[in-house]
């Protein structure tokens, strides 16, 4: 299985309080490390990520979990060329209504060939190119 994690699942893996959360967050990363599954990181996500913990923590904390994440063993999937239109693709297509951080997200997702993308955005809701699950949704 290859599943890409989007912004808002590493903001719920290190800020979230619920233990709850953090367990299933956990486990999610885990399963993406198992021998024949991958966790995708589009390089956007860590620049997003990378942004908000510095806002909301500090730049030690942006520090750390970035080279957590780095380090961690989930695929950090860099913008190509074909992504980069696949982004432009999708833009156009949904009316500029889609950021284009997500736009940049989904279509390395999509290059990836993840089969879905870990995200509490909506804005993954409305893109029909790939499917879009909570962290609550997922069963590992």
């Amino acid at each position: 299985m290859i599943v890409a994690l989007d912004t808002t699942f590493f903001a719920l893996h290190y800020f979230s309080r619920d233990p709850g959360v953090l367990e299933n967050t956990k486990a999610v990363i885990r399963s993406c490390r198992r021998l024949g599954n991958r966790g995708l990181v589009p390089v956007m996500v860590l620049a997003e990520f990378y942004a908000l913990t510095r806002k909301k923590a500090g730049r030690d904390a942006a520090q750390k979990y970035f080279s957590e994440i780095e380090l961690s063993g989930l695929d950090i999937i860099p913008v190509n060329i074909s992504a980069a239109k696949q982004a432009g693709i999708l833009r156009a297509k949904y009316q500029e209504k889609i950021p284009w951080g997500d736009c940049l997200i989904a279509a390395a997702a999509i290059e990836g060939r993840a089969e879905y993308i870990v995200t509490e955005d909506p804005h993954f809701i409305t893109i029909k190119e790939i499917k879009a699950k909570r962290s609550s949704e997922i069963r590992v």
